[in-house]
């Protein structure tokens, strides 16, 4: 009796002692993710709360990527308030053989959205027609009531995410929604995956020795590419190429749309450090070596090494990317650097910090944040390199997003940061809010957030149902403009003139009877001759 007594007693102890540690696990988790006060604190909603198909929690996932398809997109139908007068377009530079983008106005009061559906087989899905219809019905409508709206079009392109867990499953899951549009697991765990790639047509998976393919659109695997050197870590598509680093100071090429293209290797000055950065608005990468040096390579027609730089120190991190192909960095020395992927190479700045930097920085809105190892923050301007901030912001680990000037980081604590873009000022701290997995999201106005359970969140601007994409333009270049100008002036002779270096001015001969002879006695008399 006693025996089962303090068998049944111990049990119960057990028991209490799992649901104790149950709770604490639980409440960690929740720490790590934004609660409904804290959200209303920060002026955010929650969008979506999402489990990732990972197997043990945030540890398992490999590699996650967000991709901002270009030639996927949604359409809506909107009906807005009708405007009293027309506004004037903003002069945006547009690319020669481009239509200029309508002009958005992104505080008019939209009464209603209609999604097109791109795939009609499914129940209720409508197209472009029919929404414009049903729009169109809702307008008269209101118009009855007194109520002026017209009609616009928009088009969204679409967001994903990309997520690769430690057992191969590769997920992919929508950014604005949070549901899962296709689950594949590929490969063997016994090799080891080092990362994804993605691009508008292909997933790309290395495992082990081999690089797996997959349509982007449904997971379907296409093939396996026997990889011809050993990689160092994950992949990044380019103009039709998937590059691997490679051990032998190599990046690898290996052809996605052909896959009978030869495989190609270029041999730099060191290993890499961190994945190529490929320039979205051109087919040019670029990287650190372990040997100081940042190259450049060109992806068009058959891919070579445009340039190379020797830096002041060893770049580790991954390189940021702008458009114009430009790229910006920092070195372990302290030194940071804008340059710009011409042929010949083109540093566009160049400071010294005095703090190392081994992370990646991040460009927003024409400004360069690097977060350097002594934990400060600096915010330079992209444009020539100059703080924007007039001081730099201590304690910040790392950046998580941007929404509405407004800046979210970690910082060395754990907790999290929210600071103003402009000034860098800091508009609040959360210390109980300790976010372990950074999703860093340099596309969108939206903050993503992943707990120890791999637990995903999404959180937004109260009312910003349709995502802001983040654009920056290239600046003007009116040095360039000026160098044509100068181009177009006559120079001048170059010829250089022959001038005699013994003679004088006006071609006087130094050796010539002008000077007076400094033996002579005054008045010219001779002074050994006779009285």
């Amino acid at each position: 009796m006693h025996r089962s007594f303090h068998s049944r007693l111990i049990l119960s102890l057990t028991l209490v002692a799992a649901h104790a540690i149950g709770l604490s696990a639980s409440a960690l988790a929740d720490n790590e993710l934004l609660g409904p006060n804290e959200t209303r604190q920060l002026g955010l909603e929650e969008v979506w709360r999402r489990n990732l198909s990972v197997p043990a929690g945030r540890q398992s996932i490999v590699e996650q990527k967000m991709v901002v398809h270009q030639t996927q997109s949604h359409v809506f139908v909107e009906i807005v308030e009708k405007s009293g007068e027309p506004k004037p377009a903003e002069s945006k530079p547009v690319a020669e053989g481009e239509d200029p983008a309508p002009v958005i106005d992104e505080k008019a009061v939209v009464y209603a959205r209609f999604q097109v559906d791109s795939d009609l087989s499914g129940r209720g899905a409508i197209d472009q027609k029919e929404a414009e219809r049903l729009a169109k019905n809702e307008i008269r409508r209101m118009k009855r009531r007194g109520i002026d709206a017209e009609l616009r079009n928009r088009t969204i392109p679409t967001i994903r995410f990309y997520t690769l867990s430690d057992d191969g499953t590769v997920e992919c899951r929508d950014a604005e929604s949070g549901d899962l549009i296709w689950l594949q697991r590929v490969g063997s765990n016994m090799r080891g995956y080092g990362g994804l790639g993605v691009d508008e047509e292909f997933v790309s998976v290395v495992n082990g020795g081999e690089l797996i393919k997959l349509d982007v659109k449904n997971g379907q695997v296409f093939g396996v590419t026997s990889l011809e050197y050993v990689p160092l870590r994950g992949v990044v598509h380019c103009n039709g190429f998937a590059l691997v680093p490679s051990i032998g100071d190599r990046i690898a090429g290996y052809g996605l749309v052909d896959p009978t293209i030869d495989p190609f290797a270029e041999i730099v000055a060191g290993s890499s450090l961190a994945m190529p950065t490929h320039a979205a608005d051109s087919n040019k990468v670029a990287w650190g070596t372990s040997k100081g040096f940042v190259y450049v390579m060109e992806m068009e027609g058959e891919p070579n090494v445009q340039f190379r730089l020797n830096t002041d120190g060893i770049v580790s991190g991954a390189l940021a990317a702008a458009p114009g192909e430009r790229f910006f960095f920092g070195s372990e020395s302290g030194q940071i650097y804008g340059i710009k992927a011409t042929r010949e190479g083109e540093v566009l700045w160049s400071r010294p910090t005095g703090e190392p930097i081994y992370k990646s920085p991040i460009f927003f809105d024409e400004k360069v944040f690097y977060p350097t190892t002594y934990g400060n923050l600096m915010c330079v301007s992209a444009s020539d390199g100059y703080s924007v901030w007039p001081q730099t912001v201590p304690g910040v680990q790392e950046l998580l997003g941007a929404i509405d000037g407004k800046i979210y980081a970690r910082s060395m604590s754990g907790s999290l940061l929210v600071m103003s873009m402009e000034d860098g000022s800091l508009l609040g701290r959360f210390p109980r809010i300790k976010p372990e997995t950074l999703v860093v999201n340099r596309y969108t106005d939206r903050l993503y957030l992943v707990n120890n359970r791999g637990t995903m969140q999404c959180l937004r601007r109260p009312g910003s149902v349709i995502p802001k994409v983040v654009k920056s333009s290239a600046p003007v270049e009116t040095e360039e403009e000026a160098d044509t100008e100068l181009e177009k002036q006559e120079p001048e002779s170059t010829t250089p003139k022959v001038v005699d270096p013994f003679g004088g001015g006006g071609g006087a001969d130094p050796f010539g009877d002008t000077m007076d002879d400094p033996f002579a006695p005054a008045g010219g008399q001779d002074p050994f001759g006779d009285f």
